[in-house]
């Protein structure tokens, strides 16, 4: 999806609430409308910029701390946006013709609003409140791409009746515009709940899929920690995901940094964070993010970013460059083949220069044609990459996204052998799930379907679960709310049965 696109679609949204208001403010006034429709009208005008200011906030971490306590604002300005148009209806202020399609839109956005509810609140709604939330997001994905499957800004907004003649042509225009807009997207809600339902269905054989055995001990479970850092890691997150540590005992733990976190300060504070881990024989691997902004792959300050990192935190294995799983609301960028293989270039020599003990790693996030040549660049002999990754996420579809990925990792490394490669470890990076669009039991299958299939396979050597929360997008094994969702226990239960069967230590 394009830019201006996603910034098109973000203006109609702003539109419609401006509309509401100013609607609003407008019928209020007139002396002759019932007190019981003005009262509506008011309470909708009113609290529907409040109502979704709340709907985002408590999609993330830190906004949620602030205001859980009125989570439920939404789903309820949403019913009184349904009994607003129907008033309009049975008093007959608005023409049939306007007031159904209004009607049947505000009702549909309604059960959506009281499914995020439940999910966000419970971990799980009923299936065709699940479904309704998971057509939602396929319905905002057709502009805003995957990011609206996590993103708490991917959301709509509810119309209320435009009771009464218009005064101007012009607001006659935006009245037929939005009943249209209206009618278009409650269609497509209802087309797209059938596929809701089969999203959230798709996850029902991998809820208990067990892993192999690896006795030899060369198979690690990981885990993400912290949100992305751009400084030192904050208190709170630091306490909350060392929780999480201690139930999960990983292996492996990944740390990304943002470029505010590559400061020397914030180097040394996260140095002193991991070192406990780091005495437990906890392996440390650190990534630096790749933005949407395009600099030269021999950038100066990223290279000196991989020095500081190299000699501050002495990580056992380094991703110079790691995309984020999703894209964010706005398209960013894609980067070359090319300029993958100078970052890597740059990054080796550097490497050898500083640390030569850390292993240089490369994951692939999108799983497309560039992410192919790369791999294919990075796994033949001589290349200078010794690790190998892949994101596992799902997608609109639910887990099938998740095996077409694992599928083509595979198909990748089977071509690597055939062509002399493929004797890299190789890592699944970030597998995770979808709570909030699919329920907290798909984020358990989705991970239990990861594990399981790199366990299965020699070549696998960990796989790092992902996220350890909210922090920026609706993914995490913590919700927004400080609930511990229901898939930590059974991963916890999980690694502990893989440990249990090792007869010799980790490499």
């Amino acid at each position: 999806m394009s830019d201006s696109l996603a910034l098109m679609v973000l203006g109609v949204a702003l539109a419609v609430v401006a509309w509401n208001i100013t609607l609003a403010g407008w019928i209020t006034t007139r002396r002759e409308v019932p007190r019981v429709f003005s009262n509506l009208t008011a309470i909708c005008g009113l609290l529907v910029a409040p109502a979704l200011l709340v709907a985002v906030a408590i999609g993330t971490e830190t906004g949620s701390r602030t205001i859980a306590g009125i989570s439920w604002l939404m789903p309820l300005i949403a019913g009184v946006f349904v009994l607003q148009v129907l008033y309009a209806l049975l008093a007959r202020l608005i023409s049939v013709i306007v007031g159904v399609p209004l009607l049947l839109y505000n009702v549909v956005l309604a059960v959506i609003a009281l499914g995020d509810y439940l999910a966000s609140q419970l971990g799980v709604a009923p299936l065709a409140l699940q479904a309704a939330v998971s057509a939602r997001d396929v319905v905002l994905g057709m502009t805003a791409g995957r990011a609206a499957l996590v993103s708490p800004m991917a959301m709509l907004v509810p119309m209320i009746a435009p009771a009464y003649p218009a005064r101007w042509r012009l607001s006659a225009a935006v009245r037929a515009a939005l009943v249209l807009v209206a009618t278009a997207l409650s269609t497509l809600l209802l087309v797209e709940w059938p596929r809701g339902v089969a999203a959230v269905r798709s996850y029902e054989g991998a809820y208990a899929e067990p892993m192999q055995a690896r006795p030899a001990g060369d198979f690690a479970i990981g885990l993400r920690v912290f949100p992305l850092l751009d400084g030192a890691p904050p208190a709170r997150a630091v306490q909350a995901d060392r929780w999480l540590i201690e139930q999960l005992a990983p292996d492996v733990v990944l740390v990304v940094l943002d470029t505010e976190g590559w400061r020397a300060s914030a180097l040394d504070s996260l140095s002193r964070v991991l070192q406990p881990l780091r005495d437990d024989s906890v392996q440390i691997a650190v990534a630096l993010r790749i933005t949407g902004e395009i600099v030269a792959p021999d950038d100066a300050e990223r290279q000196a970013a991989v020095e500081r990192v190299l000699m501050r935190l002495q990580p056992d294995v380094l991703f110079p460059g790691l995309m984020d799983p999703f894209p964010s609301l706005l398209a960013s960028a894609p980067h070359s083949a090319n300029w993958w293989r100078a970052l890597l270039l740059r990054s080796a020599a550097t490497v050898r220069r500083v640390r030569p003990r850390t292993i240089l790693g490369w994951s692939a996030s999108r799983l497309d044609v560039t992410d192919s040549a790369v791999y294919e660049w990075a796994s033949r002999p001589g290349s200078p990459v010794e690790l190998l990754g892949a994101v596992s996420f799902p997608s609109f579809s639910g887990l099938p996204a998740i095996d077409a990925r694992l599928r083509a990792f595979e198909r990748w490394h089977q071509r690597a052998v055939v062509g002399g490669g493929g004797t890299r470890p190789h890592w699944l990076v970030n597998a995770g799930g979808l709570p909030h669009a699919h329920g907290d039991a798909a984020q358990l299958a989705a991970i239990r379907r990861a594990l399981a299939w790199g366990s299965r396979r020699g070549w696998i050597r960990a796989v790092v679960i992902g996220e350890p929360a909210d922090y920026h997008g609706r993914v995490g094994l913590r919700a927004a709310n400080g609930r511990i969702r229901r898939s930590v226990r059974a991963l916890a239960l999980a690694t502990r049965q893989m440990r249990e069967v090792r007869t010799t230590a980790l490499p």
